[in-house]
């Protein structure tokens, strides 16, 4: 039967080695949240450069010019317009549909 003085020896080893786990795992959460924060730092600096390109446009271009690059570019529509959004799998359905001689069957 080990020693009261053993007891303790192996307590302290599993608190020190729980310990350096902590530690370790504390460093990875560090490390990761470093490098998410280097990416959105990176992700800032081009929307900054993004807005500042598309403030540098709304003073030197037309406004219509303006209107066309804002639907174009970012999808914006005018208050009280209607938009129809077909995605590229339903023309490809619908397509296949108009070829295919099954669906023509009447």
């Amino acid at each position: 039967m080990p020693s009261r003085r053993g007891i303790v020896r192996i307590v302290i080893t599993l608190l020190l080695v729980y310990s350096l786990l902590c530690f370790a795992r504390a460093g990875r959460t560090l490390a990761e949240m470093e490098r998410t924060a280097a990416q959105l730092e990176r992700e800032r600096e081009l929307l900054e450069q993004e807005h500042a390109e598309w403030e540098l446009l709304l003073q030197r271009d037309s406004p219509e010019r303006v209107e066309a690059l804002a639907r174009r570019e970012l999808g914006m529509v005018m208050p009280g317009e209607i938009v129809f959004l077909f995605t590229q799998e339903e023309t490809v359905k619908s397509v296949q549909t108009e070829r295919d001689p099954l669906c023509h069957w009447k």
